[in-house]
């Protein structure tokens, strides 16, 4: 059974900037609601600018969620 889940963001960045923060608190809350454990990779919340300047470090999120 899963216990706890990762999110991660590959592709824009998006989860990191200011506006998303209330899309984020509800759905965590969601999450931890249904019994999960909520954590996010290291670069999830960077941001937009970071995520595209930084592909080696979306590259690290991935593999990190798929080796845990």
């Amino acid at each position: 059974m899963i216990k706890t889940i990762e999110i991660i963001s590959l592709s824009s960045g998006i989860l990191g900037e200011p506006f998303m923060a209330h899309e984020i608190k509800i759905g965590v809350e969601r999450l931890q609601a249904m019994g999960l454990k909520v954590r996010f990779s290291k670069h999830a919340l960077k941001g937009i600018d970071y995520i595209k300047k930084h592909p080696a470090d979306r590259a690290s999120d991935l593999l990190g969620m798929i080796s845990s």
